[in-house]
């Protein structure tokens, strides 16, 4: 009571209710991986995000501070093209030439399957971790480096490795859980999701580099991790460098050897064509010089009549030209539609563009000729006359010209080109060494048929980031206490691997070391679920499942969050009674949600404190308060069993 010294009124609030416990978050994963950034602020350069835990709500947010995945360079596009028809495959990369850095699609899966707020630990950069090791830019000693700096984290619930299946063999794997386990034993508050290091089952329940052989046996450690198998085929999208993803075109076709021939011959013969018109050419020109002479002046229809033929040679001349021109950019065209040729080619093309420039130079001198005859037929004068028939020999001077000039461009380049091509395997497509993004302006078809077939190629991904999103969905929906179980899996295609009954008890139940793999199923008309449930403690009574080790995970920490307001009050009676009540008020709760087994509070939960019970008086002298809770946690139905049996007639 406050000492009064002053009189007047005075107002107490006496406290008639007990402190409360504050459930704690059960499902704040932290991801330990490699990412393509790590920063806060894009603009500050100095201010990194390694190796600082950072917590985030959502993609969008991982994206700002922690950018996009490694773009593929080695995904394998195979076309096979018979009588005109392609059909495309795409293949994985394999191992050693893939992205080995899976954070970016772990998180995708992870937020695609009801994850909330959570942890990003980056280790390293991409382009640092390649440029410290190409050969295995994971490295045990980073991704170890990032769990510990997730010890002085008090929120996160979950640990989740998800570039672990990177490293470079299942020793650095499972070693890595191993260290995650123990920490785990030694904070209590959170509990490890783990992968296998391959989705072949017989490696990992009976092979000595297995998970059942190389992850720890100690019980207070695996009692705090749950294995899951197989691998995920998911429905996400590659990202890749279409600079970089090379093109095998394989066909059982001749190439367009065969096409750009055909357009030689076609060359050949106008070229020929023309040599008969460029001679009557000389013959015209003589005659239009005569044109000039005085006593041809006189005379304008003799001068239209001579120059007729001429025009008329001049439009056969262009059309010739012309055709030369379009055979010529034809053959090039198919020629350098191989690879094989693409430099020869290339030069035709540009040389090709010159001779198009000169045909279309032709054709303009023509219109140009046309206009001085037409000037001629209206002339009345002699000086007229003369002066537009010294213009039409100019003009004609420059069609010769340019007649020239093309067979000189276009004839060498095409051959060059050509005479390339022959030395070109007839099984190899025109496609064939070609880069994707190099085909997306010439031929945009095939370019948007491999992406979709790229997209279309499943991504696989190991099962934990998964399973971090599916744990905060069922907590989220039914609470920590419910089995993560006989839930749907989004966002996958199917298992990597299809999992038997016979499969599956291997996996659930290990008769050695207790040892249990959960696994995600596959069933007719229900989709892909997991159907496990079980931590690595498979064989032990207390901590058998993946739910009662969360639940009691959640109360410890709750409780003893609840509880450090009373570190240095009194060890008294009085202090006894407000935690004891402030506990039971709390489990109370836990029981009413389905949390517990009983159908009363005292057969679901009991709480215990007090000098004779939990304590005795050398305790209190020791100052300790000592507190014991007891829990029925609700356990699975693992397995249900329906017994038949035929029933007597009675009457």
């Amino acid at each position: 009571m406050a000492n009064y010294r002053t009189p007047g009124v005075y107002i107490e609030e006496i406290s008639k209710f007990p402190p409360s416990v504050a459930q704690v978050e059960t499902a704040i994963p932290a991801f330990v991986g490699y990412t393509e950034k790590a920063k806060e602020k894009e603009e500050d350069l100095s201010e990194t995000l390694h190796r600082v835990p950072k917590r985030i709500t959502s993609m969008l947010e991982y994206e700002v501070h922690f950018g996009f995945p490694k773009k593929e360079t080695a995904l394998g596009i195979i076309i096979t093209e018979t009588d005109g028809e392609k059909s495309i495959k795409v293949t994985e990369a394999t191992m050693a030439n893939k992205s080995p850095f899976l954070m970016y699609y772990g998180m995708q899966m992870y937020f695609a399957n009801g994850g909330g707020p959570c942890y990003i630990v980056s280790v390293n950069s991409y382009e640092d971790a390649i440029a410290n090791n190409s050969v295995s830019p994971v490295q045990f000693a980073d991704l170890s480096e990032g769990l510990t700096t997730l010890e002085k984290e008090d929120e996160p619930t979950l640990l989740v490795f998800p570039d672990a299946t990177s490293l470079a063999n299942h020793s650095d794997f499972y070693n890595l859980y191993n260290n995650a386990l123990a920490q785990c034993k030694k904070l209590q508050d959170r509990f490890t999701i783990i992968d296998t290091y391959t989705d072949d089952e017989d490696i990992e329940m009976n092979a000595p580099e297995g998970v059942r052989n190389v992850i720890s046996s100690d019980l207070e450690e695996i009692k705090y991790g749950a294995v899951y198998f197989p691998y995920l085929d998911s429905i996400l999208d590659y990202h890749y460098d279409e600079n970089s993803l090379q093109i095998t075109h394989n066909t059982n076709q001749p190439s367009l050897l065969s096409d750009t021939n055909v357009s030689l011959t076609n060359i050949s013969d106008e070229r020929s064509g023309m040599g008969a018109l460029v001679a009557n050419l000389t013959t015209a020109d003589t005659a239009l010089q005569a044109l000039s002479a005085p006593e041809a002046l006189a005379n304008a229809s003799t001068v239209t009549q001579t120059l007729q033929p001429i025009v008329d040679s001049l439009m056969a001349i262009a059309d010739a030209a012309n055709n030369v021109v379009n055979n010529a950019n034809s053959a090039a065209k198919n020629a350098n539609e191989d690879a094989a040729v693409s430099a020869g080619a290339a030069s035709a093309a540009t040389d090709l563009e010159n001779g198009i420039g000169e045909a279309s130079a032709i054709n303009t001198l023509i219109n140009s000729l046309n206009g001085h005859l037409e000037t001629i037929e209206a002339a009345t004068g002699g000086t007229a006359v003369k002066t537009e028939s010294a213009a039409a020999v100019a003009a004609l001077t420059g069609v010769e010209n340019t007649i020239q000039a093309i067979e000189g461009l276009i004839a060498p380049a095409v051959i060059d080109a050509i005479t390339a091509a022959s030395a070109v395997d007839p099984d190899a497509g025109p496609l064939d060494g070609y880069m994707l993004g190099e085909i997306k302006n010439t031929d945009s078809a095939t370019y948007n048929n491999i992406k979709t077939a790229i997209n279309n190629l499943p991504l696989r991904l190991p099962p934990s980031t998964t399973m971090a999103g599916i744990y905060a969905r069922v907590d989220s929906a039914r609470g920590v206490w419910k089995a993560p179980a006989n839930v749907s899996v989004k966002y996958i295609v199917k298992p990597s691997k299809k999992i038997t009954n016979d499969i599956q008890d291997r996996l659930n139940v290990d008769t050695t070391a207790g040892k249990s793999i959960n696994a995600i199923r596959t069933f007719t008309g229900k989709g892909t679920l997991v159907w496990g449930a079980r931590t690595l403690a498979g064989n032990d009574n207390e901590w058998r499942y993946v739910p009662v080790r969360r639940f009691f995970n959640m109360v410890e920490e709750s409780v003893q969050q609840a509880t450090e307001q009373f570190v240095f009050e009194p060890n008294d009676a009085n202090t006894w009674t407000k935690v004891k009540a402030m506990i039971t008020n709390f489990l109370n709760l836990q029981w009413k949600a389905g949390a517990l087994a009983g159908p009363t509070p005292e057969s679901a939960y009991y709480v215990k404190i007090g000098l004779g019970e939990t304590m005795t008086a050398q305790d209190i002298l020791e100052g300790k308060m000592i507190v014991e809770i007891g829990m029925a946690a609700v356990r699975p139905a693992e397995f249900i069993v329906l017994k038949f049996s035929h029933k007597m007639q009675e009457a």
